[in-house]
């Protein structure tokens, strides 16, 4: 359950994300997945981080993922970027988790509202850059190609602003 269901105002959320940033140089932000009959759209769950673009000056992090997933692999990517390690959009990063391969494409800011609304109690105006990791299925096929697993493809959107990776290309930067 969300801090706000549970009788948290806003005032209260924002003010322990920016306890947790002030503490760890970042803060998780997890959203559950949920489905709108009524729209007859489905949401994915996942966890973005907040924090490590005011702190360290390199991008935030989105995961679209079960919350466990998703928590662990925004906690890797944190603990890395803290280290001094960066990431590059268009970029393939064999073994990053359990021996799968990454990429990372920039989130576009028509995304931000509905996706990242947390990170607006950080960055007011809205100008904070955000990766989405991305990964393939089983086979290694990521979402945007023919034959990708239709369960990933409909669980991991891209959140480029063209809805498709605009930095990858296949062989040069990417896989």
């Amino acid at each position: 359950m969300c801090d706000m269901c549970d009788g948290a105002s806003v005032e209260d959320v924002r003010r322990q994300l920016m306890r947790r940033v002030a503490e760890h140089d970042f803060s998780m932000v997890a959203v559950q997945g949920e489905h709108d009959p009524y729209r007859g759209r489905s949401h994915p769950g996942f966890v973005y981080s907040v924090g490590l673009w005011c702190m360290h000056r390199a991008p935030e992090v989105l995961v679209i993922a079960p919350r466990a997933l998703a928590a662990e692999l925004v906690q890797c990517y944190a603990e890395r970027i803290i280290a001094g390690e960066t990431f590059e959009p268009g970029v393939g990063y064999d073994g990053f988790f359990d021996g799968y391969p990454v990429m990372f494409e920039f989130v576009g800011p028509r995304h931000y509202p509905e996706w990242l609304a947390s990170g607006f109690f950080l960055y007011p105006d809205g100008e904070f850059p955000v990766l989405q990791m991305l990964w393939p299925d089983e086979d290694r096929v990521w979402p945007w190609q023919s034959g990708a697993d239709p369960r990933v493809r409909a669980a991991q959107p891209v959140l480029t602003d063209s809805g498709v990776p605009e930095t990858w290309l296949s062989g040069v930067t990417g896989p």
